[in-house]
């Protein structure tokens, strides 16, 4: 394989990843300076309503939510990566020649 090829793949990925990361996690570090807003105002003496409370706990249950799904898709990033990774080392040991079935193989 070229290795203009790999590092132009390289590059791809980690910008793909970047962008993602930050479409990932904006929503849920908007809702955490949210909630440490309120707690700020809590603690400087500002009494909150019933209702304010109820909406506070509303917005924890959906950052835990966010949070969870955040972890997950991280530990789904983490399994491809490892995967590829794989097929990258076993390119050298012949095992990604038998994956894809190409000219690489022949040429090993």
């Amino acid at each position: 394989m070229d290795p203009y090829t790999a590092w132009g793949m390289i590059f791809s990925v980690v910008m793909v990843l970047i962008v993602g990361g930050f479409v990932v996690s904006f929503p849920v570090v908007r809702r955490l300076g949210n909630l440490i807003e309120e707690w700020i105002r809590e603690r400087q003496g500002v009494r909150l309503e019933q209702g304010q409370v109820a909406r506070l706990d509303g917005q924890m249950e959906q950052l835990r939510g966010a949070l969870d799904s955040l972890h997950a898709q991280v530990t789904l990033l983490g399994e491809r990566q490892e995967f590829v990774e794989n097929l990258i080392e076993g390119r050298h040991g012949g095992r990604a020649d038998q994956l894809t079935g190409g000219d690489d193989a022949e040429e090993s």
